[in-house]
């Protein structure tokens, strides 16, 4: 099967919610809220993207397809697909179709790695109601941060009815660490110098972090600014070099092989497919 990395957080269709999710609502970094009344375009083999789905259709007839199992898209239920998760879109008909693109923080790391059936009662179907009257008034920056927190108590909401697990509590001081790491991704990352914040030696330090963290810090910080830098690339008109800097990167060489290896293409070809997706 050949796979469709879908490397967009967003798409020609939907809302751009990145802006007003950048205040840091809560733990689900919402990118996208979309509804087509009609979706012609569905049948794609090997989706595979970098953020997380929730599909809704209004009307029966189509399904998801994954690991071989079908999962119908009904009325009565929502789907919950994570990150990274490969599936094909099938189906013979063209219903209307609503879909939320998110992404879960690290710092809470919902542990799931298969699509996720959530039955839709009369809260989830109430909310469902009022995203789809949403998109189709009239658009200005008022009805976007409605849709916003429509969409973030839908996600909110359908995570509560199921028993997702999340991994561990974190330490307090690592969560502050996390938090810094977050905010000065252009600072001094280095692993002495995260290890002298905590009063720890280095390599008690990286034992602990790979503890409760599961991976080492240099790992967890990479990471980290690479997430940033898709950000910024998106949402703003800095140039490579001002981005890298920025997200802590040496110089835009290493940046562009760094980014590459982790997203599949260089920060510049990145930016243009966004751009060219979006008529810019």
């Amino acid at each position: 099967m050949k796979r469709r990395n879908y490397l967009n957080f967003t798409t020609p269709y939907g809302v751009d919610m990145a802006a007003v999710s950048q205040s840091g609502f809560s733990g689900l970094l919402i990118h996208e809220s979309g509804h087509i009344p009609s979706l012609h375009h569905w049948n794609h083999p090997g989706v595979d993207s970098p953020f997380w789905r929730f599909y809704h259709n209004p009307e029966p007839g189509n399904h998801i397809h994954h690991q071989g199992q079908d999962i119908e898209l009904t009325p009565d239920r929502v789907v919950l697909i994570p990150a990274n998760t490969v599936f094909d879109c099938c189906g013979p008909k063209a219903p209307p179709h609503f879909w939320l693109h998110f992404s879960v923080t690290r710092h809470t790391r919902v542990l799931l790695d298969a699509p996720l059936v959530i039955k839709v009662d009369g809260s989830l179907r109430a909310l469902l109601a009022e995203a789809l009257r949403l998109h189709e008034s009239v658009a200005d920056p008022l009805r976007t941060q409605r849709l916003f927190h429509v969409a973030s108590a839908l996600l909110h909401l359908a995570f509560s009815r199921v028993d997702v697990p999340l991994a561990p509590v974190l330490p307090e001081n690592l969560v502050e660490l996390l938090a810094l790491i977050e905010r000065a991704p252009h600072g001094d990352l280095s692993n002495p110098f995260l290890a002298s914040r905590l009063g720890m030696g280095v390599e008690r330090f990286i034992r602990w972090f790979r503890e409760h963290m599961h991976e080492t810090p240099a790992n967890y910080v990479i990471a980290t600014r690479i997430r940033l830098a898709k950000q910024r690339l998106i949402l703003t008109d800095k140039t490579i070099d001002q981005t890298a800097a920025e997200c802590g990167f040496p110089n835009r060489h290493y940046f562009s092989r760094m980014f590459s290896r982790d997203v599949g293409c260089g920060p510049a070809e990145f930016r243009k497919r966004q751009r060219e997706r979006k008529g810019i």
